[in-house]
């Protein structure tokens, strides 16, 4: 079978989208697939992506999980990994997703700004785009200087930017990979970073962060975790992965934003929680494409 993989793009995570597609593409040649590379903002994207059935999506940030190409491919008839655009609008923009799941599940205390403001919570408290992924444009804001520098900074670069109540506690990641007709839950990620917190450079630089997996996580915790995820898919539409980004504090779980397009790199949270049930990165991109050719997949886990 030929699978094209859709990559690039625009956005700010390019760079990561190339890397996380370079894995993809050695994962389908092992499995005795042939794989391509398509660059979204080819000149010829359009024609050459009219050629295909199904396309893996492995376009990070704007374009890719926005919404748009979801929507495009739709338009085309063409099947594709991940979710769909009403999914990926209500995800990706962080505001949105607030506002739609505030009153469900336990989140932050957010402001959406976009202009100068005073602080709206006390010292420290975060700041991050309205929009975007991979934690570029995201600070811990622990004094009035720093607010009003990085605050300028944000509004300059991404012009809508989000305030929110810093909950001190530790960081996970919760991953769900869809095998056949089902979500999975995989084991639950702690996310223990060298720098202040999981950003960028912490997340994208070999030893700068220690991913582990919590393979005995505590019956009350797991519990709301599967509230959590029950929630979400109660309200949206997901396919084949996505990964919640939370923050663990005591007992509490306080849900910071969901990924529909999860990074596929080697340093990657959802991969690392695959490894941590068994399943190696050939085995998660052939469930995936198993889910589309609705061949029943046998890797049990």
């Amino acid at each position: 079978m030929d699978i094209p993989i859709i990559t690039g793009g625009k956005s700010i995570e390019r760079e990561i989208a190339f890397i996380s597609a370079k894995n993809v593409f050695n994962s389908i040649s092992n499995l005795g697939h042939k794989p391509l590379i398509l660059d979204l903002i080819d000149d010829d994207f359009i024609n050459k992506i009219q050629n295909y059935k199904f396309a893996f999506n492995v376009v990070h940030g704007d374009y890719g999980e926005d919404g748009r190409l979801s929507s495009l491919l739709d338009i085309l008839g063409i099947d594709y990994t991940c979710s769909n655009s009403e999914t990926c609008v209500a995800t990706y923009d962080k505001f949105i997703f607030y506002t739609l799941f505030k009153n469900y599940i336990q989140m932050p205390q957010t402001i959406l700004t976009n202009k100068l403001i005073s602080p709206p919570f006390q010292y420290p408290f975060i700041i991050k785009p309205r929009k975007s992924g991979s934690s570029k444009g995201v600070y811990i804001i622990h004094n009035e200087n720093e607010f009003k520098f990085y605050l300028e900074k944000d509004l300059k670069e991404f012009q809508e930017v989000l305030v929110q109540e810093y909950i001190k506690g530790r960081e996970i990641t919760i991953s769900y990979i869809q095998k056949n007709d089902e979500f999975i839950l995989l084991p639950i990620l702690e996310i223990i970073p060298k720098k202040e917190f999981y950003d960028y450079e912490a997340k994208y630089t070999n030893g700068l962060t220690e991913l582990k997996p919590q393979l005995n996580s505590p019956e009350k915790i797991i519990q709301k975790i599967n509230e959590i995820g029950n929630q979400v898919m109660k309200i949206l539409t997901f396919k084949d992965m996505f990964r919640i980004d939370a923050i663990l504090k005591g007992d509490e779980i306080y849900v910071l934003e969901i990924n529909t397009v999860p990074g596929l790199t080697e340093l990657s949270d959802l991969p690392t929680s695959a490894i941590a049930a068994g399943i190696s990165f050939d085995d998660l991109i052939d469930i995936i494409i198993k889910n589309h050719l609705k061949q029943p997949t046998k890797i049990s886990f």
